[in-house]
């Protein structure tokens, strides 16, 4: 496959539509909740999931894509990505959380262009240790896909475990 950067932007614009979409199919009344049955539906509220990935683009992803005109690989330790942090953005609101994903992953989508002309499949130091540009822009479709992945598990059946719990609760107490 010689044409990288139209392969890439539709997968990088698929994938954004697809996890938006999962997101969105969560009532927003369970956006800052912690799922039930946490081994099936995670033990991240679905908001998290959107900051997360946000975070890792604006961090990781784009930093890492720069590595290919000449940028610096970012220090792992960029990504504040957890609890403490999380903490402090929840007041954010749902629309913001989303148009900051759309944003950032608008930000790689035109990064790509100037990609055009590299060589996509010569490793590089990466924070994955020396890995082809390739490998490092499908990380991040990969990543949007495995957390929208939950986050449709999430908008399918939350409401349906927490039906079944209720009615388990109701039968033992019968």
């Amino acid at each position: 496959m010689t044409e990288f950067v139209p392969w890439f932007r539709y997968q990088l614009k698929a994938s954004a539509d697809g996890f938006e979409w999962a997101f969105l199919q969560i009532p927003p009344a369970l956006f800052e909740q912690i799922p039930p049955d946490p081994g099936f539906l995670g033990s991240w509220p679905p908001a998290r999931h959107v900051w997360h990935v946000t975070e890792y683009e604006r961090c990781l992803a784009i930093p890492s894509m720069y590595k290919w005109l000449d940028g610096p690989t970012p220090p792992e330790d960029d990504w504040p990505d957890d609890d403490d942090t999380w903490a402090k953005v929840q007041e954010r609101g749902f629309d913001e959380l989303v148009a900051n994903f759309r944003r950032v992953r608008g930000q790689q989508i035109d990064l790509l262009d100037r990609l055009a002309a590299v060589d996509w499949s010569e490793p590089r130091e990466t924070l994955w240790g020396p890995k082809p540009l390739s490998m490092v822009v499908t990380k991040t479709f990969q990543h949007t896909y495995e957390h929208g992945d939950t986050l449709l598990r999430m908008g399918l059946w939350w409401e349906v475990i927490l039906e079944e719990e209720a009615g388990k609760s109701t039968n033992a107490g019968s």
